[in-house]
């Protein structure tokens, strides 16, 4: 991977060409990328970051031809600068499949944050190979000539694509099998947003006026309770709900269940009160209704791919 460093008006502004992995540290910025390209086609990449200042990512694009890629940020918030102009927010509420032809694009980074950043890709045409020969329906509006096309999608990341993201950061994603356990792990990763945006096109949003009041009266429940234990029978009972029909109406909302929207919102909470530096894990466990330290201490791991402890030392040491 080589870097380059400029200045523009309005930060710096450092160029990442994605053709290897390695760490680097340039001004602003501290972290490790890394580029992986498969047999199979697909390319992943993991990068991980702290900016120390605001500034800018450039990144100089991989392919050549036509092609889809996809990405998240399993943790931290940056905002990317496509070459048109359009600008779009990357964070763990937002996976995205895009396609970004001219060189150029640039990621905002902010100062204090810390991303994880997973993302999978792929030529179109390797893709339709291994599709048959036809792609899936929803990605077909991506196939368009190799030029100017910036075309992003966004929608709200599934309980098993975040479960993809973070395994990519957690030790058992190495060993032996290492390239074997990560081209896996990168092909479905994109299948997932995939199929994902083929569901998204096939709902019907509309819900009659009194779910829609349901949901919601559901989702001020569970955020102003999170620091005690949540009976998800009782909860959709309160609002004439089902358990089977809440869940129904988290999937087609959220792409989660309700447990999996439950424990989103904790592990948010967590990590807000962590990145604060005032609370020792015990205390943040508590707040968020964790009555065992270890068991939140697993789910916060899981769900970012590093431990509470290590947010908080980050925090506290600056």
């Amino acid at each position: 991977m080589a870097i380059t460093d400029t200045i523009s008006s309005h930060g710096s502004t450092h160029t990442l060409y994605m053709a290897g992995g390695e760490t680097f540290d340039i001004p602003g910025v501290r972290g490790r990328m890394e580029r992986l390209e498969f047999a199979s086609g697909i390319v992943l990449y993991r990068l991980e970051y702290e900016a120390l200042d605001d500034c800018f990512l450039e990144m100089q694009g991989a392919f050549n031809e036509p092609w889809i890629g996809s990405s998240l940020h399993i943790q931290g918030q940056s905002e990317l600068l496509a070459p048109n102009g359009d600008r779009y927010t990357f964070d763990p509420n937002n996976a995205v499949l895009m396609r970004i032809d001219q060189h150029g694009s640039r990621f905002q980074l902010f100062k204090g944050q810390l991303v994880r950043h997973v993302g999978a890709a792929s030529t179109l045409k390797m893709l339709r190979e291994r599709f048959g020969g036809t792609l899936p329906t929803a990605i077909q509006e991506f196939d368009l000539p190799y030029g100017d096309n910036v075309h992003v999608r966004t929608q709200t990341p599934s309980a098993r694509l975040r479960q993809l993201a973070s395994g990519l950061f957690s030790q058992h994603a190495n060993g032996a099998c290492r390239e074997l356990k990560l081209e896996a792990i990168a092909n479905l990763f994109l299948s997932e947003l995939i199929e994902g945006l083929e569901d998204a096109s096939s709902t019907d949003d509309a819900l009659p006026l009194w779910e829609e009041q349901a949901y919601q009266e559901l989702i001020d429940q569970v955020r102003s309770n999170l620091d005690s234990p949540l009976s998800i029978p009782t909860l959709a009972d309160h609002v004439g709900l089902t358990e089977s029909r809440a869940d129904q109406l988290f999937k087609r909302k959220n792409d989660k269940t309700f447990a999996e929207f439950i424990r989103n919102e904790r592990m948010a909470l967590a990590q807000k009160l962590l990145e604060t530096g005032a609370h020792p894990v015990k205390v943040v466990a508590d707040k968020v209704g964790y009555g065992h330290v270890s068991n939140f201490s697993r789910a916060y791991r899981a769900h970012f791919g590093e431990t509470p402890a290590r947010t908080l030392r980050r925090a506290t040491n600056g």
